[in-house]
């Protein structure tokens, strides 16, 4: 037995000012004791940096080992080379415990040491299988006490994985992360050989999923503990400064630079982004339609930003509740941790793989294809892909060897390759992405990342570290960031440049933002270069200031501009509201039953004020819309440079006109489409758009059976002329071809040819009405006349038509039979 005063400075030595903190049932360590290794005994030694170098050794190559690293025999070292190796990093008698000064019986026993050291026995290497262990002989019992089991360097190690040296700082990440946003800016800008540039940021969810489950394992291996409230102040520290600086600069685009109709959208899209809850806003809002008409979010793309931050919430609590379970005494715990991190690998790859399948299943269920791109359940794969890939690194208990480094090398090259090519051919709205195609992307990515850590000297490793790349990578947070906002704001129109002199503006404005948000924001703030007084009343104060920034930015919403939202729940409110009250004047008789349909563009104009001054002069208005649907069938469209099927029900149109027709029995059936038929359409595997010989002749004769369906029961049909509509930049400066006037010019041509191809029909013409000379406009002699989607008719517009063509349509519902018998055009001009 020890004798007291032993144990009492034994104890001293463990409960020191420097101790860490004891609990019931095991050892628990505070953030502090980062450079502590666990004991077999349950004990903690500090350990020097020579000895976290040696952690990271394979135990077959240190002191004692049969062979040098070089691969030939090692040579035999003295007790004070060995000590020096597991010590301090001090050599021989010099050799002290650190910041203690040496004891008076150590003092007595250095001096009574033999001159030489190297007759003491050599240490026994004992191999076990493919290890190489170090015995340490005995020491004969003293008259302290009994003899204490000898100490081995290996129960000091990590057993789940003491090869592996901390990740460190690598350049090659930096340039991975360079690639990303390079290829995300290429996507919003437009080039057309980056189709698949939105796939960067899956680029971004397997390197953060990887990064931050490596820095959450060597916490626990290095502390035995997860300290989360710490990671989550440092991963706050790092995002947020810049999220709430752009969150400013979002307030001001929306005070003076966005269209009144945009900014009630703009503040829920800013609150959701404070909150990190961006992506489920985008993918539960249901305006899909409305993407081809409403301006895009300058916040659409932090979507991402909320995925990840929704990861870093739950993602360590779950790694941290498995370790926590597999570990709560100090006996036994290598090898419970060793468990928990099986547990961890299958948890992620598990989770990866069920995330896919969410996305699968929402696929075959027919759901939005936005919401499988923004949900988390359904984007999380790419990010537990990630976090698998360095669990694993973590778990495992020898380095590779130079054959499978090379081996490492190659697949990086392949995962490369096979990286830029589906970026430069996958269109983001591939439906196979969405059947399982993320997961296979993420596994290429993760490929390429565990050949950048485990060949650093391959060739894929070389390119990416160049100092360029390095340079863009380590501002890529705040490239993603801004790049977005300021195209948006930076249009052709604007600036009067378009093409590369445009994009050249653009990248180099963004390029000065993110420098001077990542050295004056960023950066300070991550370093500790700049600290707040009081965090806990500063940050909350400064969240309350955005938020107050926000809200004072986004207030006054003029209520004569209909937003998207409310354009859907007037589609709604049109089927289900009972028709305005016909006055009848004396001697006309009984009220005028009208027809009004199209598209939504039909809707807008026939659920208005037009219908209560179509009233009030005997016509009474029944509406037979469909938002999204033209005469053109069977065919996907694209507008607004993305393709897609058409809506759900439009090919039935003939069906829903006779129908219609049946049921009000009218005198006139009026038409008012176009706004589909100007897009790029998909027919016979090519596509095609008015203007070609072929696909005129097909809308020529769809809108010979749209006259004749609605003529069936002896209505007079009148077609109404497309009005034009407003030119929208593509994200290069170009215009849209579906926005040109040009296009819409020729429809309006085929539907006078139509007219004249059937006698009874007229032409009303009400582009004259709204956009006078062919030329769009927002505003006439201080009215509004469309919404500000520059697509949709508003209620001042609809006035204007009525009180131009109210006029003309009850001429031509009292014309006589000789005036039917021959097809009219007739004019309308403002009234």
């Amino acid at each position: 037995m020890r004798s007291r005063r032993a144990r009492t400075a034994a104890a001293a030595r463990f409960h020191g000012p420097m101790a860490p903190r004891r609990r019931r049932g095991g050892t628990r360590l505070t953030s502090n004791d980062a450079d502590t290794v666990p004991l077999a005994s349950g004990d903690r030694q500090r350990r020097s940096s020579a000895e976290q170098q040696a952690d990271t050794t394979p135990i077959s190559t240190r002191a004692g080992g049969p062979h040098s690293p070089g691969g030939g025999p090692q040579p035999r070292r003295s007790t004070a080379e060995r000590e020096g190796h597991f010590g301090d990093g001090r050599h021989g008698a010099d050799r002290r415990r650190r910041d203690q000064p040496p004891r008076r019986h150590e003092r007595a026993a250095a001096e009574r040491r033999p001159e030489a050291p190297a007759q003491r026995p050599e240490p026994r290497v004992r191999r076990d299988g493919a290890r190489a262990h170090l015995a340490t002989p005995q020491r004969p019992a003293t008259g302290r006490g009994p003899a204490r089991p000898p100490t081995r360097p290996e129960d000091d190690l990590d057993a789940t994985g003491p090869v592996l040296a901390p990740l460190g700082h690598l350049p090659a990440l930096d340039g991975l992360r360079a690639f990303a946003v390079m290829a995300v800016i290429a996507y919003h800008a437009g080039v057309s050989w980056m189709p698949g540039g939105l796939l960067g940021v899956d680029t971004f969810f397997v390197l953060s999923g990887f990064l931050i489950t490596g820095l959450l394992i060597t916490e626990y291996r290095n502390t035995r503990r997860i300290d989360l409230r710490s990671f989550w102040v440092r991963r706050s520290r790092r995002l947020m400064p810049a999220l709430l600086v752009l969150l400013i600069g979002v307030a001001a685009y929306a005070r003076w630079i966005a269209s009144p109709g945009d900014v009630g959208t703009l503040r829920l899209d800013a609150l959701s982004t404070l909150l990190y809850v961006a992506n489920w806003r985008f993918a539960l809002s249901d305006q899909s339609y409305f993407n081809h008409f409403s301006a895009p979010s300058p916040l659409l793309h932090t979507w991402s930003l909320s995925v990840e931050e929704q990861f870093y919430v739950l993602w360590p609590l779950v790694v941290f509740l498995l370790m926590r379970h597999s570990a709560r005494t100090v006996d036994r715990w290598r090898r419970q941790r060793q468990k928990a991190q099986s547990l961890a690998l299958t948890v992620a790859v598990l989770g990866a793989e069920a995330s896919a399948l969410v996305g699968l299943a929402l696929l075959l269920l027919g759901t939005d294809p936005s919401r499988i791109y923004y949900g988390t359940d359904s984007r999380a794969q790419a990010l537990l892909v990630g976090a698998a890939l360095a669990v694993w690194r973590g778990q495992r208990t020898r380095p590779i060897s130079a054959r499978a480094r090379s081996v490492m090398s190659v697949v990086g090259c392949l995962a490369g390759v096979t990286m830029i090519v589906i970026w430069t051919t996958v269109s983001g709205e591939n439906r196979a992405l969405y059947a399982g195609g993320f997961l296979g992307v993420a596994v290429v990515v993760m490929l390429l990342v565990a050949s950048l850590v485990e060949a650093p000297e391959g060739p894929v490793s070389k390119v990416l570290a160049l100092a360029p790349l390095t340079f863009i990578g380590r501002i890529s947070y705040g490239l993603y960031l801004w790049h977005w906002p300021v195209f948006l704001t930076l249009t052709a129109t604007r600036t009067g440049t378009d093409g590369v002199v445009l994009l050249l503006l653009r990248l180099g404005v963004t390029l000065a933002i993110t420098l001077a948000s990542f050295h004056l924001v960023e950066d300070p703030i991550r370093r500790r270069r700049i600290r707040l007084p009081n965090p806990r009343l500063t940050v909350p104060a400064a969240f309350g200031g955005v938020l107050a920034v926000i809200l004072v930015a986004t207030a006054g919403t003029s209520a004569s501009v209909r937003t998207p939202a409310e354009l859907e729940a007037l589609a709604k409110r049109a089927a289900a509201s009972p028709q305005p009250t016909v006055t009848v004047h004396p001697g006309s008789g009984a009220p005028i039953k009208v027809l009004l349909g199209g598209d939504s563009v039909a809707l807008t104009l026939g659920f208005s004020d037009f219908s209560k001054m179509a009233a009030a002069q005997g016509i009474e208005i029944h509406d037979f819309s469909k938002l999204g649907c033209g005469v053109a069938r069977g065919m996907q469209r694209r507008i607004l440079g993305e393709a897609g099927p058409t809506t759900a029900g439009c090919d039935q149109w003939p069906q829903r006109f006779a129908q219609r027709v049946d049921e009000v029995n009218p005198a006139l059936a009026l038409l008012l489409v176009g706004r589909w038929e100007v897009t790029d359409q998909l027919r016979d595997g090519r596509w095609t758009h008015i203007g070609d010989p072929a696909f005129d002749a097909y809308l020529g004769r769809e809108l010979d059976l749209a006259i004749t369906t609605l003529g069936a029961k002896g209505a007079k049909v009148v077609l109404l002329t497309t009005p034009i509509f407003k030119p929208t930049e593509a994200p290069d400066g170009s215009i849209y071809p579906e926005t040109k006037a040009t296009r819409v010019e020729r429809f309006n041509v085929l539907l006078r040819e139509a007219a004249a191809r059937h006698p009874g029909t007229s032409v009303i013409d009400i582009t004259s009405v709204l956009t006078p000379g062919n030329k769009y406009v927002d505003e006439l002699d201080g009215v509004r006349l469309r919404d500000d989607d520059g697509v949709h008719i508003s209620n001042d517009g609809a006035r204007r038509i009525g009180t131009a063509i109210i006029p003309q349509l009850l001429r031509i519902a009292r014309g006589s039979a000789a005036d039917a018998a021959a097809p009219q055009t007739v004019g309308a001009g403002p009234g």
